[in-house]
Parts: C-alpha cells; sequence; structure tokens
C-alpha cells in the first residue's frame, strides 16, 4: 500500500520529467501537472483548506505561485536536476497543514536574545530560528532550487520581528503583487506598541526596518520596505558572505526578564488609557484618550526620524523638535488654559520629583517652545544640534512615561492632580511616590 509521499514522489517523477508545455512561461500544465494536483486536491480539501481554492476549484495557477512550483517547473524544463523525493515530501507536507492564520510580521533592528517570545496585547515579539524561518514557505527542502524568500532564513533568522494578525479582509496571497503598499507610514497602526519598546532604552533608535505579510508554511512577500544588509568579514578582515546588521536596541539575555516585564507594563497601560470612554457616548474617547493618541503619534513619528539614538538630520530637526512639543502639550495642555507654554512647563516639571530635576525640566520645555515658536513664525535661529534634540527628546518621553503612571492612578483628573501638586505638599507626594515606585518595579537602563 502506497503513502501519500511515495504517491506524490511518483506524480513528481512524471512531472519534474514532462512540466508541461507551459513550463518556459512559468505556469505548468500537461497531464502530469493535471495528476499532481488531483493528488494535492485529495489531500488538501476544500472544507480544510479553503485557502488554496476559487469558485469551488483547486486555484492550481495560485499554487504554482505561491508555493515555487513555477520556478521549479522553468528550471525542469531548462534541465535542471530537481529531486522528487524531497517534492513529494514537501507537497505532502504542504497538503497535510491546516490553513494559515495571515500575520503582518514587522522586522525590527532590536538585538534581542535567542529564544524571545512577548506577548504584547495582540502582539508575538519573536526571534525565530533558522528552522522556524525555513518553515515559513512552501517547500523548504526544495529551498535551494527556489529564489531567496521575503524572509530569508540565512540572513533573518535570529532577527526580531513583531507579529500580529493581518488587518481584517487581508485575502491569502495569489501570486504576483501587482501594486505594492503606498502607505508610506505603515507603522503608525502600531504606534502603542512600538513606543512601548522604545522607551525601554532611549539611547537606541528602534526602528520597524521592513513589513511582510506572512502565511506561514504557504506564502511569504514584502510589503514595505527591506532589511538592512550589510557585509560580514571574518577575524582576518575578509569577505565572507552578508549579515542582517541591527543598529537599534540591545538585549542581553540576562536583561531579557526586565525587558519583559517593563514592556508589558508599559503597553498595558497604554492600551487601557486609549480604551477609554465617556460614561454619555461608550463610543466617544475621554480627554485622556485623545491626548495619548495625539502624543504617541507625535512621538513615534519623531522617533522614526532619529538613528543610532540621537543622530537626527538637519533637514528634519526642526518638524522632530516641533513633534516633541507638540506631544508634551497634548498630554499637559489639554484642557483649553490659555497660556499653554508655562502650564505645559509646570505641569512637566511636577512629574518629576527632586528640585533639580524639576527645574530643568521646565528649563528644557521652556528652551523647546522658544526653538518652536521662532521655527513656526519664520525667524532667524542657529541651527539645532543633536544634543539640543536629545534633551527634548528625553523630556518628551520622561513626561509621556510619568504621564501615563499618573493618570492610569488619578483618571480624568490627571490635570487637576498636577496642578494641586503646586501648592499641595500631599498632592505633590502622592504623584512623586506612584511615579517612583512604578520606576522601582519596572527598571528600565537609564537615558544617556
Amino acid at each position: 500500500m502506497t503513502t501519500p509521499v511515495t504517491d506524490f514522489q511518483m506524480l513528481a517523477e512524471q512531472w519534474l520529467q514532462a512540466p508541461g508545455p507551459e513550463a518556459a512561461g512559468g505556469r505548468p500544465g500537461g497531464h502530469a501537472w493535471a495528476a499532481l494536483t488531483a493528488a494535492l486536491a485529495e489531500l488538501a480539501p476544500a472544507d480544510r483548506r479553503p485557502d488554496l481554492y476559487r469558485d469551488g476549484m483547486l486555484d492550481t495557477t495560485a499554487i504554482a505561485a505561491v508555493t515555487g512550483l513555477g520556478h521549479l517547473a522553468r528550471a525542469a524544463a531548462a534541465g535542471t536536476t530537481v529531486p522528487a523525493a524531497d517534492l513529494a515530501a514537501d507537497l505532502a507536507d504542504f497538503a497535510a497543514r491546516n490553513q494559515p492564520v495571515i500575520e503582518t510580521w514587522i522586522l525590527l533592528n532590536a538585538d534581542l536574545p535567542a529564544g524571545t517570545d512577548i506577548t504584547l496585547g495582540t502582539y508575538r515579539l519573536t526571534v525565530p530560528g533558522r528552522a522556524a524561518a525555513q518553515a515559513l514557505v512552501a517547500l523548504p527542502r526544495l529551498a535551494r532550487h527556489l529564489p531567496a524568500p521575503a524572509i530569508d532564513p540565512a540572513l533573518l533568522a535570529g532577527s526580531a520581528f513583531l507579529r500580529t494578525p493581518a488587518p481584517q479582509g487581508r485575502k491569502y496571497g495569489r501570486g504576483a503583487l501587482y501594486f505594492a503598499d503606498l502607505d508610506r507610514r505603515p507603522e503608525r497602526p502600531h504606534a502603542d506598541v512600538l513606543l512601548a519598546l522604545q522607551m525601554w532604552d532611549l539611547s537606541a533608535s528602534l526602528h520597524p526596518e521592513a513589513y511582510y505579510h506572512v502565511e506561514a508554511g504557504r506564502h511569504v512577500r514584502s510589503t514595505w520596505g527591506g532589511p538592512t544588509i550589510e557585509p560580514a568579514f571574518d577575524h582576518l578582515g575578509q569577505e565572507v558572505g552578508e549579515l542582517h546588521r541591527r543598529h537599534g536596541p540591545y538585549v542581553t539575555p540576562a536583561e531579557l526578564p526586565a525587558f519583559t516585564h517593563f514592556c508589558t507594563s508599559v503597553h498595558t497601560m497604554i492600551t487601557a488609557v486609549r480604551s477609554r470612554t465617556t460614561t454619555s457616548s461608550p463610543s466617544r474617547p475621554t480627554p485622556t484618550a485623545v491626548a495619548l493618541d495625539s502624543a504617541s503619534r507625535r512621538l513615534l513619528r519623531a522617533s522614526q526620524r532619529t538613528f543610532g539614538g540621537d543622530f537626527v538630520d538637519e533637514a528634519d530637526a526642526e518638524d522632530v523638535l516641533l513633534d516633541y512639543v507638540v506631544a508634551i502639550e497634548s498630554l499637559l495642555a489639554s484642557d483649553g488654559r490659555s497660556d499653554k507654554r508655562r502650564t505645559t512647563r509646570q505641569r512637566a516639571a511636577a512629574l518629576h520629583t527632586s528640585d533639580q530635576t524639576r527645574l530643568n525640566v521646565s528649563a528644557t520645555v521652556g528652551r523647546a517652545y522658544t526653538q518652536r515658536s521662532r521655527y513656526a513664525h519664520g525667524e532667524p535661529q542657529s541651527p539645532l544640534s543633536n544634543s539640543d534634540i536629545t534633551a527634548v527628546r528625553n523630556v518628551a518621553f520622561s513626561v509621556f512615561l510619568r504621564w501615563l503612571i499618573t493618570t492610569t492612578n488619578c483618571g480624568e483628573q490627571v490635570l487637576k492632580q498636577l496642578d494641586d501638586s503646586l501648592l499641595s505638599a500631599q498632592a505633590r507626594t502622592d504623584i512623586t511616590t506612584a511615579v517612583e515606585q512604578y520606576l522601582a518595579a519596572h527598571p528600565a537602563p537609564p537615558a544617556s
């Protein structure tokens, strides 16, 4: 009695010997192809693998494209020896799998330990090894006979990926992508989780390098961007290949528990504040939810234009400064006070503990406002240095995290509580104690 693999091997051998008259064009055809796909349909019925069918019929054109069988047909027609046993085993595995979940995978420039697997709401932060990366494609045993996949195990195994279910309505791949995704800011839907990860270490810039449409074991395609690939050298300085250079945050194995604890907690707070709605209208966000949305978008936008932790291109410097000032103001001056500069400075300082830190924060926010005003009104000013922007960046993220902690405790009364702390020692103690207790329980590397 034959097994599916031996059945496939016989059919695969017949097809590879005569892949059909259309093989040169990349579309397998002929009697051998019909027999091979008929066997595939028996092992992958429509009720279990609806992704392989179209209008009730096995979508052989799409299967040939997404699996790489079209490429193998061309290779076989050109005389390349393709191992039928490997093809048969891959096809049997492909047919035996259940319909995959469509996910978006975001390649990060972070350097995380092997085995990282952190759940952040609907996201998973993982570092797939070579075997896991190879398992994403439909025919892993034949990888050497196919073009490198979008997520290349040779280059991207060991890299950090942020994974999440794809947006509703995203369809399964059917081959070539004729129109690339046109969103020039694809990080926007993922702002909350990216900010939670960025706040772990402000001395390094976290960047999404590439976005992928992933149907594990079926089809992977790039939708935006690309990995940073650089030459690899041996100890003698000789070039020996290529590697994915990870220039972003670095987390050691010893730091992984603290990193997990910190990012999970911050993301949970962000999600909770964002989901707040008014009692009178459940579909209407509260003022703190609106403030969070505005501030998070501005902080993320500024972070995407910062490299290596503190470098901002001179052409972007004024816009980055503006983003940081607007983010701080969104959090601290959303209640309509007329003197926003004074109000923002005072409330930003009130979120911090020591007198010296409060004075420094107030001075930094004041200088940022002055620079922003000169920029907005077209007045002459000296070019902004990286140190200027780094100072504002550190204050903006410090304010964001401390505001988040405070509003988690105070709710919609956060701004009133900050104002009260200017006159009430008890109110000030309540704020600073809650903030410092949280930071002590969720330590992160200090900003440089």
